[in-house]
């Protein structure tokens, strides 16, 4: 009998705890709704570092601890399924970009970066074609940051008690390898973390 009843306990405990907070789910066509709007979003990278390319003996700044502020509008939702423009103002040369995104049943949020409405010209001007290797410096932060494909992941929506979500970013495309020393070594993509607020 007594063993019985710890079973009992155990199944009702996993079952409580599978239950909780991080399995909670939420209607995703509701959340969607309320994105539509202004948002302010405030990104703090965390990578790459800076380095010296031997090559060149160019100093490369560092990502790490550098801050863009920037503007999501979702004008457009479609149950849990979002679009809009991500504007970065000033430091990018009034890049603006088009994002498709979505929520899940959880409250996580993901969207992209996904091509140019308005291109400043910052990487996709860069580099001398006559020039050998000369395209690899448009790698380098912050250059590289101003290309296509950012994605914004790992943020779970909330609206208690205000409608903001935080989360990570990368932007997979922006790695590349640097000779330095006697050899090659790969810079890591630039990642960083993210916190959107609504206006």
């Amino acid at each position: 009998m007594k063993l019985l009843i710890s079973l009992i306990f155990i199944i009702l405990a996993s079952s409580t705890y599978r239950c909780g907070k991080g399995e909670e789910t939420i209607d995703c066509n509701t959340a969607t709704a309320q994105m539509e709007g202004l948002w302010n979003g405030k990104l703090l990278y965390s990578g790459p570092e800076g380095r010296v390319s031997s090559a060149t003996g160019e100093e490369i700044p560092t990502a790490v601890g550098v801050t863009h502020n920037f503007t999501l509008e979702v004008t457009s939702i479609n149950e849990c399924i979002f679009n809009g423009k991500i504007t970065y103002g000033n430091i990018s040369n009034n890049t603006v970009y088009e994002i498709s995104g979505n929520i899940d049943k959880y409250g996580w949020v993901t969207f992209t970066e996904q091509e140019f409405i308005t291109d400043g010209k910052i990487f996709t001007d860069c580099g001398d074609p006559n020039v050998i290797n000369n395209g690899s410096i448009c790698n380098y932060w912050p250059t590289g940051r101003w290309r296509v494909g950012g994605i914004f992941s790992k943020g779970r929506f909330t609206n208690d008690p205000l409608l903001e979500w935080e989360g990570e970013f990368r932007l997979p495309t922006s790695g590349y390898s640097i000779f330095t020393g006697n050899s090659f070594s790969q810079v890591a993509e630039i990642t960083g973390n993210y916190e959107i607020t609504k206006q």
